[in-house]
């Protein structure tokens, strides 16, 4: 996809969640099932302008993420959705929202001031973690936690720029969902004891962890089908 249709991209999607949600602040459950597949088509569509690798990468992605949404939300309850379920609309988001993060750091504008860019994300991610500390009525601990996890891959990882745009842009979803009332995090976690905010300061660091992990797990993909293929050609 070419720099303008990244942007496009991007811009389509910000424009789905800016309406898609203030629409779920009142729906039932088949109206949100309705809204759920709109994202599904979305997500649809997108793939199918994407190169097969990218369509693997963010299929991988979306059930890697599904799998934790369904662990974190109704199983551990650190979050709660508004009909506290799974809205249908969530496993595709993620999708969309990943595609997103890949395509906008991907734009020349970005990657020529990456180093700029990662710098002031990480100090304004420092400032967001110190605020959530000092905010009444309990420190943000996950906030904290989650913080030393996005640190540690904006200074280890391989993709820092990809990591500090999509920190910015998970705490401003966040930030948005939580305001309009679609989910609400725990103020402390259940089992753990740990005050968190709502949302966590450091949340963003999520999308670093699970795209370290998707990565490793369609490399596997990856290799396991080469040796599969040679073994093949071998008989």
């Amino acid at each position: 996809m070419s720099a303008r249709g990244s942007l496009a991209y991007a811009i389509a999607f910000a424009a789905f969640v800016a309406i898609a949600l203030p629409l779920d602040r009142a729906t039932s459950l088949l109206e949100q099932s309705a809204l759920g597949l709109t994202a599904w088509v979305f997500l649809a569509v997108a793939l199918w302008l994407q190169p097969p690798a990218v369509r693997v990468q963010v299929a991988t992605l979306v059930v890697l993420a599904t799998v934790l949404e369904i662990i974190g939300s109704i199983v551990w309850g650190a979050y709660r959705y508004r009909l506290e379920n799974l809205p249908l609309y969530v496993p595709a988001g993620h999708g969309l929202f990943y595609l997103a993060a890949l395509r906008v750091a991907s734009l020349p504008l970005l990657e020529r001031h990456a180093r700029r860019i990662v710098i002031a994300a990480t100090a304004a991610a420092t400032l967001w973690m110190l605020y959530g500390l000092a905010r009444p009525p309990l420190p943000d601990l996950l906030g904290f936690v989650t913080w030393a996890i996005f640190i540690r891959f904006i200074v280890r990882g391989r993709f820092p720029l990809l990591y500090a745009v999509s920190f910015a842009m998970t705490t401003a979803l966040e930030l948005y969902g939580t305001g309009l009332g679609i989910w609400r995090w725990a103020p402390v976690l259940p089992g753990l004891m740990l005050p968190a905010g709502n949302p966590p300061t450091g949340i963003g660091a999520g999308y670093a962890a699970m795209d370290a992990l998707t990565r490793r797990i369609v490399g596997r993909m990856r290799a396991r089908r080469s040796a599969v293929a040679e073994l093949a050609e071998a008989v």
